[in-house]
């Protein structure tokens, strides 16, 4: 079945929620994967809001201190707010998931000049023509290949444990 990228909403399509014990298993997917790569990163840059919690997590799994954040609002980049970047550092760049690689595709644009691979909890599509051939190395957890609208955890309003609402 093909999905087409731009039906994919908040507000139309159904949804599926991502619950904190998935986000751990996908975050030590990725991780493990980075492990078999043998790939060392200086600093995690983690694009705002969805990549914030991911790259600690990474983080944590990879023992690296050092994450900065790449300022992403209403799915603009805010290249004046970009943390000082240094072309002798590797970075890893996370980010929760690649839906339509427009995010990706600024971030990417912006990294350019810098010895980047990138990181996804999940990827909505299998695509193999999109923008993200190059040099970079890209760490998938998980690919969906559905056109659910993902709920991650830290997204809810309300937190559901054992049927008690906190």
């Amino acid at each position: 079945m093909k999905f087409k990228k731009e039906e994919v909403n908040e507000t139309s399509s159904p949804k599926e929620y991502c619950s904190w014990g998935e986000v751990r298993l996908l975050t030590q997917i990725v991780a493990a994967k980075m492990h078999r790569s043998n790939n060392k990163y200086d600093i995690i840059l983690g694009i705002t809001n969805g990549g914030i919690i991911p790259s600690r997590l990474i983080a944590l799994e990879l023992d690296i201190n050092h994450i900065q954040f790449i300022p992403i609002r209403n799915k603009k980049l805010h290249l004046e707010e970009m943390p000082l970047l240094s072309t002798d550092k590797k970075y890893l760049v996370v980010d929760e998931i690649y839906d339509t690689g427009e995010t990706f595709s600024k971030v990417k644009y912006a990294m350019q000049d810098f010895d980047c691979d990138y990181a996804f909890l999940m990827r909505r599509f299998n695509d193999t023509n999109d923008n993200d051939t190059g040099n970079e190395t890209t760490f998938i957890g998980k690919i969906l290949n559905h056109d659910k609208w993902i709920v991650f955890p830290w997204e809810q309003k309300h937190y559901h444990r054992n049927n008690i609402y906190l």
